[in-house]
């Protein structure tokens, strides 16, 4: 059952909503430690400290945390908490999927990035040899709390990061693109808290298109695919440059827009590059590297790639396309 996001408007409000969710549950907290220092004193149970990075996104960690789990003696009522950003929900989501065969799981994301997808729709899962989400699970979480009060130790690159996953959203909706872009241009974590009402409004808008979608095809079987918009060329672009997510989407996105030969090109470079987000393949790699990371991508199919195209703004379709036609740059 897909489970709809709740926004609590105060420390207060999180406090009551995750006591209520617990319902007399054991809780176990898997936080990031920098969420963890910042904000620790708000999540008072039990907890298992990890340091999130892409780095550490592997099945080393979650092996780490399966032994603690178990150290712990959490049985199959235990409630896993994950607090942090998309690395942080994706390996507790994948853990709880998996230890004892499966136990709950609630997420707190405290990322823009992840308060407007990665903590959505169920899909966890970690990384392989430098690829991305190569081993994971569809399992949805019991409840997702949001509070914007989070945002505001982000640094300006994390609402960056956010704010791509956000365009792309509304690219597939086709609304608030540009309202979106021009409300979160230029503005800092503290900003964004200082305009919490339209912060969440925008936030809650952008989660509602996934989860909307994820309702329909949790599983990935049809329409889902339509949330990989820009995902084929980011991936590729995180595994041979190292840039940010947030960053290689927004290449993703342009991407696909030259493959759908979209009227809507430019508006969608001029929008992006406005938000300060790139729109161009770094020099540091190649066509022919990105599509050899291509061919690892999981949206390979019988030996062509489930590509995501843009034709307009709301008007997006999925296109089978062999590696050597896809459109670099």
């Amino acid at each position: 059952m897909i489970r709809f996001s709740e926004y609590c408007e105060t420390t207060d409000e999180l406090a009551k909503c995750l006591k209520e969710k617990a319902a007399g549950r054991r809780m176990i907290a898997v936080i990031d430690h920098n969420v963890d220092a910042h904000w620790g004193q708000f999540f008072p149970f039990e907890k298992i400290v990890i340091e999130a990075s892409e780095r550490n996104k592997t099945m080393e960690t979650v092996n780490a945390l399966i032994e603690q789990l178990m150290e712990l003696h959490a049985d199959r009522g235990v409630l896993l908490l994950g607090i942090g950003g998309g690395i942080t929900t994706d390996i507790c989501g994948f853990v709880a999927a998996i230890y004892k065969r499966g136990v709950a799981v609630g997420l707190v994301p405290t990322t823009l990035l992840a308060m407007v997808d990665a903590a959505i729709g169920g899909k966890n899962g970690v990384n392989m040899q430098g690829y991305k989400n190569m081993v994971g699970t569809f399992r949805q979480p019991e409840f997702i709390c949001c509070h914007p009060k989070f945002l505001a130790t982000l640094p300006q690159k994390e609402v960056r990061n956010g704010l791509a996953e956000m365009l792309k959203s509304f690219i597939i909706k086709g609304k608030h693109f540009v309202a979106c872009a021009e409300f979160f241009r230029a503005k800092t974590g503290v900003e964004l808290c200082t305009e919490a009402e339209t912060t969440m409004r925008f936030i809650q808008e952008a989660a509602n298109v996934k989860m909307e979608i994820v309702a329909e095809d949790e599983c990935e079987q049809g329409k889902r695919r339509l949330l990989n918009l820009g995902h084929t060329f980011a991936h590729a672009l995180e595994h041979s440059t190292g840039i940010s997510h947030g960053e290689a989407v927004a290449i993703g996105l342009v991407c696909a827009a030259k493959n759908g030969k979209s009227p809507d090109t430019e508006l969608i470079v001029n929008t992006l590059k406005s938000c300060g987000l790139p729109t161009e393949i770094p020099q540091i790699t190649t066509p022919s590297v990105l599509l050899k990371a291509m061919s690892q991508d999981k949206k390979m199919v019988e030996g062509k790639c489930l590509l995501v195209i843009i034709r307009r703004i709301g008007d997006i379709s999925v296109r089978p396309t062999a590696l050597k036609d896809i459109v670099i740059g």
